[in-house]
């Protein structure tokens, strides 16, 4: 049949090009770079205790030197003021800065006599000095970047009848004005060199030490993960609740709401929920024996680590409750706010929450009480739908272990 020609025809991909274009880069554009060697004497007073040990040996008729030793840890250099003004340069009015500097630093004056040292003493030196910057507006101090590249110190090997040394200090000083700005650039991108330095084989000199980690803090971190884990978003009418504990307690009929998130991702510490009562005043069904509004709202202030149930437990007398295939309990304190008033009060909770099986009403069972353990408030609801509740188990380290841990 001959040779066929392939249907599409191939076409070779075009080359990844690498050549000059003009690029846009953030970079420190220099608006000013000045460098400076400063060069004056000064005299420094000699401490009383040093002077002593000098006078001394001058009156001994020994031979007196002085050595002064830089040192560059405190190299300083900062902005004592700026003005700005416009002078003259080669002809063209310029508005520049005026800028006051103040460079110091440390030296080390040291004596000797005979060749011996007497004492030693640091010197605090620094002088101050005007320049003209290239500085516009709105630059500022912060744009301007000083530092001390050299520090020399020169004794003059006379010591003056006022009890002080004098001393000829050199400082180089470099200054620059800069601004982070974007410029447009004619360059090409740079290309990686291949890792091709061998590294020196090592010299063992020895067996190498075993790695060792610091122990954990098992008391503080981690937590525990939660064994069941559960989310609630209800609103619940007409449910009956009692201001107390059967069968002496007062029954009130209302709304329930409860919004709850327990152990998200199994962590106890993540534990949230809100508990809303709605009162419904009136002579039916049941008349109010407390007259006005009994709502309320309950905020948690702390939630326990839940624990995991199989069977509800008989918290609320005469109540008759269903089997349940997984529920918890969780317990704390919190505030409760009266709607009404205002009035707010801090108590005891506990809180159960109940899978009874697919598609069956579930559980949830609240209860409030003072800090003697007087219950004030009892609900036990056993028709939240079941899509608006649902409690699960957290698959943990020793559900999936087949043996015991090892600490």
């Amino acid at each position: 049949m001959g040779r066929q020609v392939p249907t599409p025809t191939p076409t070779a991909p075009p080359p990844i090009s690498n050549n000059l274009a003009e690029e846009c880069i953030r970079v420190q554009k220099v608006y000013d770079w000045v460098v400076s060697a400063n060069r004056f004497r000064n005299r420094y007073s000699i401490p009383a205790d040093c002077r002593e040990l000098v006078d001394a040996a001058v009156a001994a008729g020994q031979d007196i030197s002085v050595q002064c030793i830089e040192s560059t840890a405190n190299l300083n250099c900062r902005i004592a003021s700026i003005r700005r003004e416009n002078i003259l340069v080669g002809g063209v009015s310029v508005r520049v800065g005026i800028v006051r500097f103040i460079f110091g630093g440390n030296v080390l004056v040291r004596i000797f006599a005979d060749g011996v040292l007497l004492c030693d003493f640091p010197v605090t030196v620094q002088y101050d000095q005007e320049m003209v910057l290239c500085l516009p507006e709105p630059l500022d101090a912060d744009n301007i970047v000083c530092r001390i590249a050299a520090l020399e110190c020169y004794p003059t090997y006379s010591l003056l009848l006022d009890g002080s040394v004098e001393l000829d200090l050199l400082f180089c000083n470099e200054v620059q004005v800069e601004a982070e700005v974007k410029l447009e650039v004619l360059a090409k991108f740079c290309s990686p060199r291949p890792n091709d330095i061998p590294i020196p084989s090592p010299t063992l000199g020895g067996y190498c030490p075993p790695i060792a980690f610091p122990p954990q803090c098992p008391a503080i971190f981690p937590r525990p993960s939660c064994d069941c884990q559960a989310t609630v978003n209800t609103l619940i009418p007409g449910v009956g609740v009692t201001l107390g504990l059967p069968p002496a307690a007062v029954a009130e009929i209302g709304t329930v709401q409860l919004i709850a998130d327990i152990c998200p991702s199994c962590n106890p510490g993540g534990s949230t929920f809100t508990f809303n009562f709605f009162d419904t005043p009136g002579p039916t069904p049941l008349p109010d024996v407390f007259p006005g509004d009994q709502s309320f709202n309950f905020s948690p202030t702390t939630i326990s680590s839940p624990t995991c149930i199989t069977v509800l437990p008989a918290l609320i007398p005469g109540v008759v409750l269903p089997a349940i295939v997984i529920g918890m309990t969780v317990t704390g304190t919190g505030v409760q706010t009266f709607t009404s008033t205002g009035t707010q009060q801090t108590l005891n909770y506990t809180l159960v929450l109940a899978e009874t099986g697919i598609g069956l009403p579930d559980v949830i069972i609240m209860l409030l009480s003072d800090p003697l353990g007087v219950v004030s408030f009892a609900a036990a609801i056993t028709v939240v739908p079941d899509a608006q509740l649902l409690v699960q188990d957290c698959i943990t380290f020793p559900d999936v272990l087949s043996g015991p841990t090892i600490p």
